[in-house]
């Protein structure tokens, strides 16, 4: 019975591989603790010792990997999070809700503030509903 095991670890190492995730890792560690006392216990308390452990690291180890890697691993901004808080200047007037070109991007801009003359400069409040929150800039 001890490759049942050994087919478990497996199966959670390909799951993690998959997903990105590094959840179904604690399990495995239950499941390689269970293959190396195979020899020494029966079956039944095989599968107590892998599961009970298991899900405790699943639990605990979870916790402490996601703790860790928010505070130690730097996230990379998406496009639209490069937007938020900056500066650009307004082609046309932007009065209400207008279509304006940012970064190559066309995107409805929802003015929450004066119009915005062609020219002047407004920024980026906020993202909602894909639509860019825009204040005029006042220098």
């Amino acid at each position: 019975m001890n490759w049942i095991w050994l087919l478990l670890i497996i199966i959670v190492v390909v799951l993690d591989i998959a997903t990105s995730n590094v959840l179904f890792s604690w399990l495995g560690i239950g499941f390689l603790v269970a293959w190396i006392v195979s020899p020494f216990v029966v079956f039944g308390d095989q599968v107590i010792i892998a599961f009970t452990l298991g899900i405790i690291l699943l639990l605990v180890g979870n916790r402490i990997s996601r703790k860790y890697i928010r505070k130690n691993i730097q996230t990379t901004p998406i496009l639209v999070d490069k937007i938020v808080g900056k500066v650009f200047e307004a082609e046309y007037e932007i009065t209400k809700e207008t279509k304006h070109k940012i970064n190559g991007i066309y995107w409805t801009l929802v003015n929450d503030g004066p119009p915005i003359a062609a020219g002047e400069h407004f920024k980026v409040l906020e993202i909602a509903n894909n639509k860019l929150i825009v204040k005029k800039e006042e220098n």
